[in-house]
């Protein structure tokens, strides 16, 4: 088929030549086309009618490692790219991704803007960290490979220069190591945030999606499990981080919920 946005020939779910994404969903609320398997809208927030992303991923088996993983977003990590366009999960203290956020609109940016990089690092390294990671999610959301190539390996330089070892920042560093088609490194970064707090959420997810792409399905069930354990009392004790996370957190239940479902 041809690609709809540049008109090459192409196949699967995203153009080769300018990642754009093949099929699309118009969202009912503003009129916008949306990703495949999109929960909700990339312009409005809204939700989507169409299947969920949790569908999807139950659908479609997991990429292993080395496989083209920046886009199994069909499950848990499309969800929060997708809400950070919606939902500014990064609105600590960090300006969000716009025209004054020295990186750039989606789809912008690239080796090019080099007046907006030098915004950038006019900025404390906690707020790059967090600029950055805002941009990966809403690029990746978007399919936009060129601006996840350019600015994923910066995002992972600043938290690896950061090392953070508060859990929220640990969340961060994991989702951007999963696009990064790093499952075991993003395992890993879970691992060391539930040492100190075995019932964070947000890490239990990220532990259980990894280890399901790692193909150790039943550390996957063990972490699902737990996470639906404790969630009533995790979300009565809304931990640091749970509350510019919280619109996710729901998702990640039926995520979890979905993979005990199916085995």
């Amino acid at each position: 088929m041809k690609c709809p946005s540049c008109g090459a020939q192409a196949s699967g779910k995203f153009c080769s030549s300018c990642g754009k994404p093949l099929l699309t969903e118009e969202c009912l609320a503003c009129g916008a086309f949306t990703p495949p398997g999109s929960r909700f809208c990339t312009s409005c927030g809204q939700a989507m009618s169409g299947t969920g992303a949790a569908d999807a991923a139950r659908r479609e088996p997991k990429s292993p490692p080395g496989s083209n993983a920046v886009w199994w977003g069909a499950g848990v990590l499309l969800v929060l790219a997708i809400l950070a366009v919606g939902f500014p999960v990064l609105s600590r203290s960090a300006p969000g991704p716009g025209p004054d956020s020295g990186v750039g609109a989606p789809g912008t940016g690239g080796p090019e803007m080099g007046g907006g990089l030098a915004d950038l690092t006019s900025m404390p390294l906690e707020e790059q960290a967090l600029v950055l990671f805002n941009r990966v999610m809403i690029s990746n959301s978007a399919g936009n490979v060129t601006d996840v190539a350019f600015f994923l390996p910066k995002a992972l330089a600043i938290h690896e220069q950061l090392s953070p070892t508060d859990q929220d920042g640990l969340y961060h560093h994991a989702l951007l190591l999963m696009v990064a088609e790093d499952p075991q490194g993003a395992l890993d970064k879970a691992l060391k945030g539930l040492e100190e707090v075995p019932d964070y959420l947000l890490l239990l997810a990220v532990a259980g999606e990894a280890s399901a792409i790692l193909g150790d399905r039943a550390a996957a069930r063990e972490f699902y499990a737990h996470f639906l354990e404790v969630y009533d009392a995790e979300m009565e004790l809304m931990r640091s981080g749970y509350d510019h996370h919280k619109p996710i957190l729901p998702l990640y239940r039926d995520e979890a919920i979905g993979f005990l479902r199916g085995g």
